[in-house]
């Protein structure tokens, strides 16, 4: 954030003088009606030379002191003022301070005319760009359907919060007062946590982007929007190898479709995929004893050694996976075989941010088994068994290290045994 001077065209005979303020990322220029040779300006001071004996540069010095103590004050009432004042008022105000009518922010704040459109219809527009690629993603590739997905959930987030409110809101009129609003909604009202909401904030972020780029929003205004985007760490859960083998050892599952969706959740224990992956393998695709996969939500290729349970698994279907059921029955199933384990019977106490307060839940530990356990337990049970990290993660397929340590869920006391072993073999013979 800043006020500085600076020439329009610095090289040329004669440059007019200009102030270029600074604020969030956003910046604009007001120029002052004063011109100036570039010989007489001080371009590492970004202001006019002294001039001893110059009553004209004395002159043009004293007044750009002035106007520069002028916005100063403007600025600092837009950052501060108890009245919040809009970024197109302080463009006004600033142009006004230097008296140039013929600015033409001045003339755009007299008529700025962007067509109005509803926040919904605008989001409307944005998933039917993704679905057709016109937007695509930084890599310029056609973005995941889970990607799309994810905002027509946060449009749904939306239209829960207009019919709560009672409000039709129009894109280019939304404020921070509103998504801020929008955010308490999602939070207090709808309940969900710290995460859930962190993604919501992403996506709308990702949404006022596009308009601004397509000019549906001011620069102006998108630069007044923030977006709490904070995330947290949470505890979760993976499964131990002699967990893993317990529940390959169950016998009498209640259903076939039981069993099925047990042998997939302990042959993914050992390949580390997510759900989508792992739900839909295409096992013709196994060569000397190696599965290629490219990840649904990455599209970056892995290549996974088949694990010998794994193998016995995958010979039990022939070689063809059954139909897995979608993820949410399969979350539910899954947690029903976990409930015929007794090392599954164990209270796990999970801390998450609920209504913007910390809270602890506890659950028998069947009861936050799901899906993407699989990956974490991968993950978890490699390392602490002393696989290098970049053999894990070229088989997660995680691209950041940063990422890949969210899913190391070992406790407190499994590092602690990991570092004494690690000292036992180093120690090893010294007396």
């Amino acid at each position: 954030m800043g006020i500085s001077f600076s020439l329009a065209r610095p090289k040329q005979q004669l440059s007019s003088i200009r102030v270029k303020v600074s604020i969030r990322g956003a910046n604009f220029f007001v120029y002052t009606g004063k011109t100036i040779s570039p010989d007489l300006w001080d371009f590492k001071k970004s202001f006019i030379k002294s001039q001893v004996g110059n009553p004209t540069a004395s002159k043009a010095s004293k007044y750009l002191r002035k106007i520069q103590m002028d916005l100063t004050d403007v600025f600092d009432d837009y950052r501060f003022g108890i009245s919040k004042m809009t970024f197109l008022e302080l463009q006004a105000k600033m142009h006004e301070v230097v008296g140039n009518p013929k600015s033409k922010m001045i003339k755009e704040n007299h008529g700025l005319t962007i067509q109005s459109k509803t926040a919904i219809d605008f989001i409307d527009h944005f998933i039917s760009d993704c679905e057709k690629g016109i937007r695509l993603s930084p890599q310029r590739q056609k973005l995941k359907e889970s990607t799309i997905k994810s905002f027509r959930t946060s449009k749904g987030y939306l239209l829960g919060f207009q019919g709560h409110s009672n409000l039709t809101l129009n894109i280019n009129e939304i404020t921070q007062k509103n998504i801020d609003a929008i955010s308490d909604f999602v939070v207090n009202i709808k309940k969900h946590s710290l995460n859930t909401h962190s993604k919501f904030m992403t996506d709308l972020n990702q949404i006022f982007k596009y308009a601004k780029e397509n000019k549906v929003i001011t620069q102006a205004q998108f630069a007044e929007l923030k977006f709490d985007t904070r995330r947290e760490e949470t505890d979760s859960i993976y499964l131990k190898e002699e967990e893993i083998s317990e529940m390959y050892q169950l016998k009498d599952l209640p259903s076939e479709k039981h069993e099925i969706v047990r042998d997939v959740f302990v042959a993914a224990c050992f390949m580390g995929l997510r759900f989508s992956d792992y739900s839909s393998l295409n096992l013709a695709k196994i060569v000397n004893r190696r599965l290629e996969v490219i990840q649904k939500k990455t599209g970056k290729k892995v290549t996974l050694p088949i694990h010998p349970l794994v193998n016995e698994i995958f010979t039990k279907y022939n070689f063809r996976l059954p139909k897995i059921p979608n993820n949410n029955e399969f979350n539910k199933l899954i947690k029903e075989v976990g409930a015929l384990m007794p090392s599954m019977q164990v209270e796990f106490s999970k801390q998450i941010t609920y209504g913007r307060e910390r809270v602890i839940i506890t659950k028998p530990k069947f009861q936050w088994i799901q899906g993407h356990c699989p990956r974490r337990s991968l993950v978890t049970n490699e390392f602490l068994k002393g696989t290098d990290i970049p053999t894990i993660m070229s088989i997660s397929g995680h691209k950041s290290y940063k990422n890949f340590l969210r899913y190391i869920k070992a406790s407190g006391e499994e590092f602690a045994d990991k570092l004494e072993k690690i000292w036992q073999e180093r120690y090893a013979g010294i007396s």
